[in-house]
């Protein structure tokens, strides 16, 4: 029997209040399309008495480990406590573009950029024609794309895909592409 491809999921949803049942119902579709998938509770080695930096140093390191020994990426590439991809996920998808794996990533919405962020904090008129945020830097990030263009060109760069929709959709789009 042939190896199936494996797929590293990405994104914020280690803080969802279901959060094992949220990577298995991913993990069974991605299993019935052809793919084995693992979260990042999947790690091989588990930390036993450790807490704070030292626990966090850990978990790291494992998912790292977990990127590599994987074939892809599945990111979830929607806003995360604020108006863009949360830093850890746009971490990992920055290091699987280095060590040349192929990125999918998924958004519910292809937005432009400034809309998602003006629909997420808040935002007001400059006289640079670009909105500007709180913190007084323009939102002139106005390309087209719907996240940050570093992340959305190597996930394109990649091979991969950035999808409108859900992880079920993007493991749809990915069989397709992948396994057809």
């Amino acid at each position: 029997m042939p190896r199936k491809e494996t797929i590293y999921l990405a994104g914020p949803d280690v803080f969802r209040p279901d959060a094992n049942a949220h990577f298995q119902r991913i993990k069974e579709k991605a299993h019935s399309m052809g793919f084995e998938a693992f979260s990042p509770f999947d790690s091989e080695v588990r930390p036993e008495n450790l807490s704070g930096l030292d626990l966090a140093r850990h978990i790291f390191q494992e998912n790292e480990k977990l990127i590599q020994r994987c074939d892809l990426v599945l990111a979830n590439c929607n806003a995360f406590r604020g108006a863009l991809v949360d830093d850890g996920t746009s971490y990992e998808i920055g290091f699987a573009a280095a060590l040349g794996k192929t990125i999918y990533g998924y958004i519910d919405a292809r937005k432009p950029l400034p809309e998602i962020v003006a629909s997420r904090i808040p935002v007001t008129d400059h006289s640079s024609g670009y909105p500007i945020d709180e913190d007084g830097f323009l939102v002139n990030e106005d390309f087209g794309n719907s996240i940050n263009l570093m992340l959305e060109y190597s996930i394109e760069q990649s091979g991969g895909k950035l999808i409108e929709g859900d992880a079920i959709r993007a493991l749809e789009v990915m069989t397709r592409d992948l396994l057809s």
